[in-house]
């Protein structure tokens, strides 16, 4: 009966230090005006919109441009062309500014901008200057791939920096606990 009640006092010690080191964490980010929660979900989101980035910048923008078809001559049938790769051009510039929203750096001028003077080239089927548009967007969408690593790399040096901390804490606390407040008699 007594190894059974020592090994209850050594689980609880364990536990008990467990909760204390992670109620510390928690307590130290949010002194600090982190929110542990919310990073790991950021990195999550981080991750999926970087992993659709790189499949638009991969295969994505061709095919896009692949399967609008050859590039018509006549008018009528260029300016529907044009408004096609206008819309296909808006909803890969969106990837953008996803990762701006994130970021807190969402402009709705900008945007706004933007989706104008795509209008006005696919109005009057400026090719040319959708096909500049479109190497704008593929210029912004590696930014923000470059702009999304070094986020990600700041909010996984922070987790790994909290995690070391929690054990660190966690081996500490067991010992003070082992030794002072809750001493196995």
């Amino acid at each position: 009966m007594p190894k059974l009640n020592r090994d209850l006092v050594i689980l609880f010690r364990v536990v008990a230090s467990c909760l204390t080191a992670g109620l510390l964490i928690f307590f130290f980010s949010a002194f600090s005006g982190e929110d542990l929660l919310r990073n790991h979900s950021t990195i999550k989101d981080l991750d999926r919109i970087l992993e659709e980035i790189a499949t638009e910048l991969n295969d994505g923008i061709d095919r896009r441009t692949r399967q609008l078809g050859e590039v018509p001559k006549k008018n009528p049938y260029r300016k529907f062309y044009c408004s096609e790769l206008a819309k296909e051009i808006h909803e890969i510039s969106y990837l953008t500014e996803k990762q701006k929203i994130i970021f807190d750096a969402y402009n709705v001028r900008d945007f706004e901008a933007k989706s104008k003077r795509l209008v006005s080239y696919s109005e009057t089927a400026d090719l040319e200057g959708l096909m500049n548009e479109l190497e704008i967007v593929k210029r912004e969408l590696k930014n923000s791939v470059n702009l999304i690593d070094k986020r990600k790399e700041k909010l996984n040096r922070q987790r790994t920096a909290y995690l070391l901390l929690f054990f660190i804490l966690w081996i500490a606390i067991y010992f003070y606990y082992g030794r002072g407040l809750i001493r196995g008699r």
